[in-house]
């Protein structure tokens, strides 16, 4: 027993003696003490070189500049200064000048009423001597009624003629859709006018008043082709030369 204590004295003195060995402890075993020595990593671990417990990467170097190049900002900066720029333009910038036109070029003239009113009123003459029998009842009223509900407007743009119970047919005309005029003059200065239009309708007029100057009014608006025509055979009632 002396024996053993002074083999594990010495043990525990070489452990201590060298420095980068660590001391185990004794383990118990069968017939004595075991002891073990073992050797360990140093325990100088922690004091690592500078750098090397955490990963730190390594500085990009910064970008340089080309010559030529320009950054995105100043881009945006030049695009909203152009457009700026335009806009002052269009806001500030010389106007164009429009160009002048005669004003009395394209200003329709003042339209002239050449007649207004019912139908000639010697057309009631025979219906009104005619009532003396009793078939000349029908034909005066109608006569009469006539020269109430009735009206004619000729003017230097239309034709307008007004018509029915109590004047609430209405029909009216342009010059220039008229193709052909055809007319019938009467005993007493008035006379009966027919239209024919270029869409294929008829417009007719029955006792127009002062029938020779106002088929000369007529005339001057109309086309000179359709004037031409009349000329030549529109009349029903003058003689073919």
């Amino acid at each position: 027993m002396p024996n053993q204590s002074l083999v594990a004295t010495l043990a525990v003195l070489a452990v201590a003696a060298h420095s980068t060995e660590a001391f185990a402890p004794p383990v118990a075993g069968i017939g004595g003490i075991k002891t073990t020595v073992q050797d360990y990593s140093p325990l100088y671990a922690e004091e690592s070189s500078e750098g090397s417990g955490v990963f730190m990467p390594p500085a990009e170097p910064a970008e340089e500049k080309k010559e030529g190049e320009v950054d995105l900002a100043t881009v945006e900066m030049l695009g909203k200064g152009a457009a700026k720029a335009k806009r002052g333009k269009r806001k500030g910038g010389p106007v164009a000048k429009k160009v002048g036109k005669d004003k009395s070029s394209v200003t329709l003239a003042p339209e002239e009423i050449h007649y207004e009113g019912p139908p000639a009123i010697t057309e009631t003459i025979i219906p009104t001597i005619s009532i003396l029998t009793v078939i000349g009842i029908v034909p005066a009223i109608a006569s009469w009624s006539r020269q109430v509900w009735v009206r004619y407007k000729i003017t230097t743009r239309r034709i307008r003629v007004v018509s029915g119970i109590g004047g609430k047919d209405m029909a009216e005309i342009v010059y220039p859709d008229i193709k052909e005029l055809r007319t019938v003059k009467r005993l007493f200065g008035d006379g009966d006018m027919v239209c024919f239009l270029r869409d294929g309708a008829k417009f007719e007029m029955r006792n127009v008043p002062n029938f020779d100057e106002t088929m000369k009014f007529i005339l001057e608006q109309v086309s000179p082709d359709v004037k031409e025509m009349y000329e030549n055979g529109g009349d029903v009632t003058r003689p073919i030369d």
